[in-house]
């Protein structure tokens, strides 16, 4: 029996070790004007905002954290304000700049919006892919961030979450 029951375990431990990873799934955020996959549901906060020159503007932020993975959408509320599409992205992209530095901005399209996507290299040995749009007088900031010791091991799961942002009218 003895040797049965080794078996068994073995291949239980087999079956656990090929099971499928978690599923992402798409989430909508109506309101918001924006749909994103995230391997879970995100929790909204209210925030603030501040740009390199010391705008303060309303944000809602939408994240989730898993392990030494982070993953956000940050929608800015820059209706009322002199900030246009140009200036705002511009300023997003020079604040990841401050923070490490830019291995690649690159510009985007999602249906007609244009944006940039960046890969940062942290000055604390982490990672980031962002996404930075200007939709609807909003700047949306997607950032997948990876905390080091092995920030290049979540690479395939931080761009999946950057190319999944999509706008809704």
């Amino acid at each position: 029996m003895k040797p049965l029951l080794a078996l068994g375990l073995a291949f239980a431990a087999v079956l656990a070790a090929a099971a499928p990873a978690r599923a992402w799934d798409i989430f909508t955020f109506p309101d918001a004007k924006f749909a994103a996959q995230f391997p879970s549901e995100p929790q909204m906060a209210q925030s603030k905002y501040r740009t390199t020159t010391g705008l303060e503007a309303p944000a809602q932020r939408w994240a989730i954290q898993e392990r030494n993975v982070a993953y956000s959408v940050t929608l800015v509320d820059f209706s009322g304000t002199a900030f246009d599409k140009d200036t705002a992205i511009a300023d997003a992209v020079k604040a990841f700049g401050k923070d490490g530095e830019v291995l690649v901005d690159v510009e985007a399209r999602i249906n007609a919006e244009w944006g940039r996507e960046l890969s940062v290299n942290r000055k604390d040995g982490g990672h980031d892919i962002v996404a930075v749009f200007y939709f609807d007088n909003h700047l949306y900031l997607l950032n997948g961030r990876a905390a080091p010791p092995d920030p290049g091991a979540a690479t395939a799961n931080l761009i999946r979450f950057q190319q999944s942002l999509n706008f809704m009218r």
